[in-house]
């Protein structure tokens, strides 16, 4: 298998060698914000992946891309397609959507190929490596990328209202619906992911993860908790561990981490206690300034939760008693993207 190594400054040069690869196989390259499998035979897309979509010219998708699309959403839905998102167009064919050739190397692969152009999006965030070793002699070609790499384009189902999100990618859930204007459905393996976000992560995050976990039990809900100034690997403070007992949840097992950008990118929301810790997520990963929201008053309002350490048995409480209204309200909306399509 050959390997090239990406380089901005040669992006023709390697479209020929992706155009010339594709006569004879697949090729795995970095676009829509991961890797990704483009290949010429949608069947072998289907069998891999499961779909199979279109490589289209973009910004400017044909009508006749969009004829499954309510006609009032279109507008919308164009204007997602050009972020990296994959979009399902169509409920049946060997094609069942597309995506817009909108990176200078998506554009100059196209127009080098007389074929229609597919492209496969793994069901989980891979490394070209890990993709190269899954199946093995397929690919004729990679394209690697230097440094960290993203997990890929969002697949989105346009075909039907609420649209469905059946895979998570780059663009964020509360960021697709933002440009949406209207909420969206998780596709059924499909989990949806909770930060919650404090100084120390000794009391405040780790109650209200515990207490959120408990509200959302039994549903497709990761909730996690992390400090920014966290002492990593201290337990929940003793009053912490007993107010979140009194509410029905254990914290006997949580141990203190320091929050890092991969868990605020890999977060749908990111609940916070200050205004402190939200200017410091929004530093760290500018994109999750839409989906970071205080606690409190959640989803909108501005008041703050008070750090509890060192303090009485019940000021816990208290801090419990402010955090309660804002997670019921979070439980209740992310529950609501659960729900299943008619």
């Amino acid at each position: 298998m050959k390997l090239i190594r990406f380089n901005p400054r040669k992006v023709d040069e390697i479209a020929d060698s992706v155009a010339a690869a594709l006569k004879r196989g697949a090729v795995v390259a970095p676009l829509l914000g991961g890797y990704c499998v483009l290949s010429l035979d949608p069947d072998w897309l289907s069998k891999r992946f499961g779909k199979g979509f279109r490589i289209v010219a973009g910004p400017d998708l044909p009508k006749d891309e969009l004829t499954q699309v309510d006609e009032e959403h279109r507008p919308k839905v164009a204007k997602v397609m050009n972020g990296p998102v994959a979009a399902v167009l169509e409920r049946h064919g060997e094609w069942r959507g597309a995506a817009f050739a909108t990176e200078p190397l998506a554009q100059a692969i196209l127009t080098r190929s007389a074929d229609t152009i597919g492209l496969g999006v793994p069901d989980e965030v891979s490394s070209v490596d890990e993709l190269a070793a899954e199946l093995r002699e397929e690919f004729v070609l990679r394209v690697v990328r230097e440094g960290e790499t993203g997990p890929g384009p969002t697949v989105v189902d346009f075909t039907g209202r609420p649209v469905v999100v059946d895979r998570k990618g780059k663009l964020a859930i509360l960021d697709l619906e933002q440009q949406l204007g209207e909420m969206v459905r998780l596709g059924p393996l499909v989990v949806f992911s909770v930060l919650v976000v404090c100084t120390g992560n000794c009391c405040r995050s780790p109650m209200a993860s515990g207490l959120l976990s408990k509200l959302l039990e039994g549903e497709r809900v990761f909730v996690f908790s992390a400090g920014t100034d966290a002492p990593e690997g201290a337990p929940a403070t003793r009053f912490a561990l007993e107010t979140a007992a009194e509410l029905g949840a254990d914290l006997s097992s949580h141990r203190a981490q320091q929050f890092v950008p991969a868990m605020v990118r890999n977060a749908d929301l990111v609940l916070v206690m200050e205004e402190y810790h939200r200017t410091r997520v929004v530093e760290m990963v500018p994109d999750a300034a839409g989906r970071t929201k205080l606690l409190r008053d959640y989803p909108d309002g501005t008041d703050e939760i008070a750090d509890p350490i060192g303090r009485s048995p019940e000021f816990y409480r208290e801090t419990a008693a402010q955090m309660k209204p804002g997670l019921e309200r979070a439980a209740e909306d992310v529950r609501q993207r659960l729900e299943v399509n008619d």
